[in-house]
């Protein structure tokens, strides 16, 4: 019997039930392609913009203006405003009945875990005090969210030309090259990272966790540039970070990247994350490492 007569032959002997099954397992492909497909389209829209971001940050460098924003240590400039109108421009052209949440739009969202509204969520220059200073560690972080759920984002720093990215159920990658967090199961091995907000205090939350995990660790590095470290958790080269005062798009594109490298990412107190402004985050490589610094963090 020839290969196409036993498949006819066997479709033949197929039950009524067994075709409907085979319909619906049909169907629920079509639509998990579409969401593929979708999902990819907007990781693409994502590229095009950090890129195009990107590359006015290299050109604005050590040329553009600085004014403050809340307080001294708390920067804006000219390059952030023009990269924040470059990715707005890119994403809702693409989408125009998506809604824009940028950083320097100066205002704080309120986003509900059971909206159906797409969001993009956007820090066009994030590390801009490293920006002003000359050091390459800042770019664009982009991420598209429905509600809370962060569907795709990315980092791209573009003087090291390094572009983190990630999809929902589809991996994190490093210039086209599959990330994994890190296999580091105790503190003691493991290097660490922090932000800190603009504003410390000798008792801010952030310090005080710091004076209680660094002395416990390997090692201590500071980027100075959230997206950054975040990104490294995703890629492995740091083991765990936390903050305690971050904004939805300091973060928004490190989630998706976290957990689509294997990684972990919850608040400090290992409660799920959420969008609430500023909100603490801790991103840790694996379930035995988030669980020993989370010991520590509630040691007195």
């Amino acid at each position: 019997m020839g290969l196409s007569s036993y498949n006819l032959s066997l479709c033949s002997c197929i039950s009524p039930l067994g075709k409907r099954a085979r319909i619906e397992d049909d169907g629920k492909y079509r639509d998990w392609l579409q969401q593929f497909n979708m999902l990819s389209l907007y990781l693409s829209v994502c590229e095009e913009a950090a890129r195009s971001a990107g590359k006015i940050l290299v050109d604005m460098l050590g040329t553009t203006r600085v004014r403050h924003k809340k307080n001294p240590r708390d920067l804006v400039t000219e390059a952030d405003v023009a990269a924040q109108k470059a990715i707005e421009s890119i994403v809702i052209g693409a989408f125009p009945d998506h809604l824009f949440i940028g950083e320097e739009d100066n205002f704080t969202p309120s986003l509900s875990p059971d909206s159906s509204e797409f969001y993009w969520i956007v820090d066009p220059l994030d590390g801009t005090t490293n920006f002003v200073h000359g050091v390459p560690c800042f770019g664009p972080s982009i991420a598209l969210t429905r509600g809370t759920d962060v569907l795709c984002g990315v980092f791209y720093n573009p003087i090291t030309e390094e572009f983190f990215s990630a999809a929902q159920g589809q991996g994190a990658f490093l210039n086209g090259k599959r990330m994994q967090a890190s296999t580091c199961q105790t503190l003691g091995e493991a290097l660490v990272s922090v932000s800190f907000s603009t504003q410390v205090e000798k008792d801010s939350p952030d310090l005080l966790a710091f004076l209680k995990a660094v002395p416990a660790s390997r090692s201590f590095r500071r980027t100075g540039s959230t997206a950054h470290n975040i990104a490294y958790v995703a890629a492995g080269r740091f083991d765990a970070f936390w903050a305690f005062a971050c904004h939805p798009w300091d973060i928004a594109a490190g989630i998706i990247l976290v957990k689509e490298s294997g990684g972990i990412v919850t608040k400090p107190d290992g409660s799920p994350i959420d969008f609430n402004d500023p909100s603490p985050i801790c991103a840790v490589a694996n379930e035995s490492l988030h669980r020993h610094l989370m010991e520590v963090f509630h040691t007195e």
